[in-house]
């Protein structure tokens, strides 16, 4: 009988031990950042699952005085919002991009802050379209730097890199011309814009249309001469 006693004094210790909150195993939900990729969009203008792993902006068509356009790039917190505000750190990769920190878009601050109260925040990145009027496009691979607010949430959304240009960038209905046109080029891009009558082009269910317009495009190019700005060489299909 004192044995029967025993294990179950023994028994009830553990389960209470068991139960009881070990404070060296207690969930601490630090804070830390990642950036915000967006998602690729369907043909019906939805989102799928897919995430775009580089960003275009193109100042094209943009009224700009003083040659300066301001692009926020989103970044998002994964943890608890806090009532303060946290300090993280972004910095170019020079060495992956042919863009220049300072010249063709403004030095980056030393920290950024993620205000108070807010799951999704965002940073200047300021384009100097003077510098880059002359190229067709140029990149630059940001990377997030951990700090002691903030740490990386994922390895894979810790660097983003952004296409920019002062031309417009090739649309995403490109395909339905290059079989035609060849390669995207601002040129053919306004080209087609002005024989197709605007721009909105739809290439599923007007595909008969864009078939029409690139072959009229073509043979305009094929039957006048067009200097590329880029390169001074006549512009081939």
């Amino acid at each position: 009988m004192n044995k029967i006693l025993f294990l179950i004094i023994i028994l009830f210790c553990l389960v209470w031990q068991s139960c009881e909150q070990d404070p060296s195993f207690e969930f601490k939900d630090e804070g830390k950042i990642y950036f915000k990729y967006p998602k690729k969009l369907t043909a019906w203008g939805t989102e799928s699952d897919i995430f775009i792993d580089s960003l275009m902006y193109s100042l094209y068509g943009k009224d700009l005085p003083d040659l300066k356009d301001t692009f926020w790039v989103q970044v998002q917190i994964m943890g608890n919002r806090e009532n303060f505000d946290r300090k993280y750190k972004v910095v170019v990769v020079e060495d992956s991009c042919s863009g220049k920190e300072g010249v063709d878009f403004e030095t980056l601050n030393d920290f950024y802050f993620v205000h108070q109260g807010a799951g999704v925040d965002s940073f200047p990145l300021i384009f100097n379209k003077k510098a880059f009027e002359n190229v067709l496009c140029r990149n630059v691979l940001l990377q997030l730097i951990p700090t002691e607010d903030l740490g990386i949430a994922f390895v894979e959304f810790e660097k983003l890199r952004i296409n920019f240009s002062a031309y417009m960038l090739e649309p995403d209905w490109w395909w339905a011309f290059s079989m035609y046109l060849g390669q995207y080029h601002p040129l053919k891009y306004d080209k087609v814009i002005e024989v197709y009558g605007g721009t909105d082009i739809d290439p599923y269910g007007n595909n008969p249309y864009c078939v029409y317009v690139a072959n009229v495009v073509k043979k305009w190019f094929e039957e006048n001469v067009v200097i590329d700005p880029f390169t001074g060489d006549r512009l081939v299909l």
